[in-house]
């Protein structure tokens, strides 16, 4: 059985299964630090409901071996060190039996509420997702990362009800469904933007809900974060140009990029209580994170996509 049927055939599975109401796929990298308190959060976030969570692991640090000790009847899936979220994300995607399917890494803490939130939410759209806040105990370079990541949906920036813009993938549900349909296309990754733009194609709704609510902690590693910027942009570059973006406009732009991005991200968190201070600190390592991206993107856009693992 080929990769595109394995997907394809595992997802039907999933708006088949009436004994579920939603698979969850936690996609780890060097989550060591965290995945407990991820896992915790989880487990009593979904104890309302018959669940099943799937953890997909790359890290070079123990974060398998500790979910195997403390919680042995998870699934858990193993890659290679340096295998990105989107291709984990589909892996464990391929294992899910829900008729909703919600994603979601090592690194990030939900409210109480998140599972019932998402899966009501799937009921009047056929994507739901949730702010992202800073955990109280996160450092510099976790706010970096949230800065450049996940500024466009704090609380404040993602309102509840229908999203015209973006929800993020990383605290975000499917129907199964939806993503049946478009199997086909995750064999080299689950990316949500992309899928979003086919949901909306045929005229499908994405919806935020504030229930839905989930806090970034300890985040990846500095310098793995910067392979990860670069090679997440370079995916994007290349999307661009098959989209009709001219790739010279691209690396023509791409020193301006960080700057560009830095100064989004600060209208959106300067008002926050909390954040500008925040902001302010991490921002060396936000511009590194956003020139990484920018030089990938451009690298894209010449080159073509990256080779994935």
């Amino acid at each position: 059985m080929t990769i595109r049927e394995h997907i394809i055939r595992s997802v039907h599975e999933a708006s088949v299964h009436a004994e579920l109401d939603l698979s969850v796929v936690v996609a780890c990298v060097d989550a060591s630090r965290s995945i407990e308190r991820c896992l915790e959060a989880l487990v009593d976030s979904c104890s309302t409901l018959r669940t099943q969570i799937v953890v997909v692991d790359a890290s070079r640090d123990k974060t398998a071996a500790l979910v195997g000790r403390r919680w042995p009847e998870m699934e858990i899936l193993r890659f290679p060190p340096g295998t990105l979220v989107p291709v984990l994300w589909a892996a464990g995607l391929g294992r899910a039996r829900g008729p909703g399917v919600a994603f979601t890494l090592g690194n990030i803490v939900v409210a109480r509420p998140w599972a019932q939130a998402l899966r009501s939410g799937l009921t009047e759209a056929s994507g739901v997702g949730g702010p992202l806040v800073l955990h109280p105990q996160s450092g510099v370079v976790d706010w970096a990362i949230f800065y450049l990541r996940y500024s466009a949906f704090l609380p404040s920036q993602l309102p509840a009800g229908s999203v015209t813009g973006e929800i993020a993938g990383d605290n975000a549900a499917y129907l199964g469904s939806a993503l049946e349909r478009h199997a086909s296309s995750f064999t080299k990754g689950f990316w949500e933007v992309e899928f979003h733009r086919r949901l909306r194609a045929e005229g499908q709704r994405l919806v935020s809900t504030r229930q839905a609510t989930a806090a970034v902690t300890w985040s990846v590693p500095f310098w793995p974060m910067v392979r990860h910027r670069f090679v997440h942009g370079r995916h994007f570059g290349a999307s661009r140009v098959a989209g009709g973006t001219r790739p010279g406009r691209i690396v023509f732009a791409a020193p301006l990029v960080p700057w560009i991005l830095a100064a989004r991200a600060a209208r959106r968190v300067w008002s926050e209580r909390g954040h500008r201070t925040r902001f302010v600190i991490a921002l060396p390592m936000f511009v590194a994170l956003a020139a990484a991206w920018a030089m990938g993107e451009a690298v894209g856009a010449l080159f073509g996509p990256p080779r994935l693992q």
